[in-house]
Formats: structure tokens, sequence, C-alpha cells
């Protein structure tokens, strides 16, 4: 019996028959391997014009002023940039943008985010054929689904070997609450590189890690709001849209508490990126509100609840004030910005120039 097979035999977690567990003498190649993962990435937005389609020139100028701060990867097509909204057609553009831009500088993981096995393998061939280097999966079945389908569904996935797989755990929007053992078992399966922690729950995570070390899969927090809070617990980066507004104080972050230790410069310039923290919720909230209650709860390994997130309307209108050009426009069914969301932007930009 293979060894990765075994840490979901133990744990209980591959249930049959719903779940059909291929064992094999020689596993598939582990395609997660061959690159370290660790780093910020932001949540590149999708740019559209009036007529609806891909704003081409939006899309480069973005992925340029990132690329120029020096970010470690970029995340295309996730929650913030409407991955669940796109035809087939307009992801094989911002992929193909995307992917062009970035000339190999930094990997580039692109947002899938359906419940059909199909859909999900399409879009990883997608991915690959256009020179993606790695695939986040959201997985957005019905609340409730036992976690054997789930399983079963990254499993297919990862038996395809098409790209490393990052899981996409993100509970307050899927309404899909997992163990800690649980998702050390989709971590465990092969060419799985890692996971994005869409939750505050510190000691949720710290027990991911411990249960795989075996395997050591990169640990990459859905906020830069708790960078070094998670750096203690033993995580790795951030995929983020506080590092799509302010990039060049993210990595600065990033680069204290990561590679220089340094936690004291690295509190402080996180604090900063709490001004993003209204651009980010749907309900109103200052960013002095948010800095005070996330830090105590993460210091304290407090289990914080994620508030419902806002459409990109608000951080695209930001980019634009930034003199990134783009429109603040979503694609429907999602609400376009509201008169009140434009004064809550117009009031934080001076903040959010100073801070750049």
């Amino acid at each position: 019996m293979t060894t990765w097979l075994f840490p979901l035999l133990m744990a209980g977690l591959v249930c049959q028959p719903q779940v059909a567990v291929a064992v094999h003498d020689d596993p598939p190649p582990v395609v997660a391997a061959s690159r370290s993962w660790c780093g910020i990435y932001p949540t590149v937005l999708v740019p559209w014009t009036c007529d609806g389609q891909v704003d081409a020139q939006a899309l480069i100028r973005q992925l340029e002023h990132l690329l120029c701060h020096r970010v470690n990867g970029l995340l295309i097509l996730g929650t913030l940039g409407e991955g669940e909204y796109v035809d087939a057609a307009e992801r094989a553009t911002v992929i193909s943008i995307s992917v062009s831009t970035a000339k190999r500088q930094v990997p580039v993981v692109v947002g899938i985010h359906t419940a059909d096995v199909n859909v999900a393998l399409e879009q990883m061939k997608q991915a690959k054929e256009l020179g993606a280097d790695a695939v986040l999966v959201k997985y957005t079945g019905c609340p409730g689904t036992p976690f054997c389908h789930v399983l079963g569904f990254y499993h297919a996935l990862s038996q395809s070997n098409l790209l490393p797989i990052f899981i996409y755990y993100y509970p307050s929007q899927t309404g899909l609450t997992f163990s800690p053992e649980e998702i050390a078992a989709l971590l465990h399966l092969p060419g799985v590189a890692g996971i994005k922690e869409s939750i505050l729950d510190l000691r949720h995570i710290e027990r991911q890690i411990a249960l795989t070390r075996d395997v050591q899969p990169t640990f990459l927090s859905g906020t830069a709001l708790n960078l070094t809070q998670f750096a203690e617990i033993g995580g790795h980066g951030a995929m983020c849209a506080e590092a799509l507004i302010l990039p060049a104080k993210t990595m600065a972050a990033y680069e204290a508490a990561y590679e220089l230790g340094d936690r004291q410069s690295a509190r402080a310039l996180q604090k900063e990126l709490f001004l993003v923290a209204p651009l980010i919720q749907r309900i109103p909230v200052s960013p002095g509100g948010a800095r005070l209650i996330t830090m105590a709860s993460q210091d304290l390994h407090l289990r914080q609840r994620i508030g419902p997130e806002s459409t990109s309307a608000k951080l695209k209108r930001a980019l634009d004030e930034l003199g990134i050009n783009m429109l603040p426009i979503v694609k429907p069914p999602q609400r376009q910005l509201t008169p009140l969301e434009k004064l809550q932007v117009r009031m934080l930009m001076p903040r959010l120039r100073r801070a750049q």
C-alpha cells in the first residue's frame, strides 16, 4: 500500500463505496515538491470595460505594478478575482495575459471554484496549457456534504497530475467546515502543494501543521492582517488583497517577519495594512477598529469570525484612484459599487496614498 494513503486510512476518512480511492504500488509523481511556494501572492482583480469585456490593458497595468514591488507570486481568478463568474473564454484571456506579463518571474496560481470534478479538470487542463504554475481549488458543494465526497473530489484532481494544487479552505463562504484531521488528509494527497487558509483560527491551523510535518505542505493565510502571528505558528505567507493595494508595505512586513525575524518591525508594518480592511469587508469597519480586534484575537489565538466580504468594486475604485486606471465594474450578478461605498473609498484614499 502506498505511504501517501496511509494517513487517510488511519484517520478513517476514506469512505467506500462513495469514493473510489485507487491504491497504486507506485504513486504518480508529486508535482508539488519542485518549487518553493512561500511568500506573498496578491489577489489580482479582473478589470472590465463598459461593454463587459476583459480590459486587457488595465490588467497588464495592475500586474506590472505588482511585479515591480517584487511580490512572490500572483493569484488570479480567486474569490475577489471573480473566478466564480467568468466564462471559459474570459478565463483564458486572464490566464494568458497574466502568464505573458509575469514572464516566469513568479508563479501564477489560478483559482477554480466548483464541486464538479469534470469542470475542475477542464479548468486545470486549460490553466496548464496556457502556462500557469498551479491551481487554487475551492470545493463549492452544498453545506453538509460528507467529507468523503470532498476527499474524492480532490483525490481525482490529484490523480490527474496536471498542476500542483492548493486547497482553498473558506468555510464562511462555502458553508463547509472540516476538522484539522480532515484537512490533513487532503494535504497528504499527491500533488497537493499547500492550502490557502481563509479562517482566523490559529489553533486549528497549528494542528493542521502538526499533522502534516511528514509532507510539509505550504500554508498561506488568506489575509496579511495576521501575518506575524501566522509566521509564529509555522505558516509560510499569504494570498491576500492587502498586497494588491499596499504591495510595498505587505512585502516589507513579510520580509521582516519571515526572512529577517524582526518581529517588532513586522508588527508595525502589519498594523498599517489594516487601512485595506474597509475595502474588503461588506459591513462598514474602521481601520482602527479592525486592527484592535484582529491583533488582540490573533495574539491570543482566539477564533475570530470572518464577516461577509465585499465585491471587488471598492478595491477597483481604490486602484483607479492610485493611478492603476480601471473601472469599478464587477461582473453580474454581483452588486455594483454604491454611492456610500464610493464615499468610503474617497475618504480612505488620502491615508492609502501616504501609505504607498
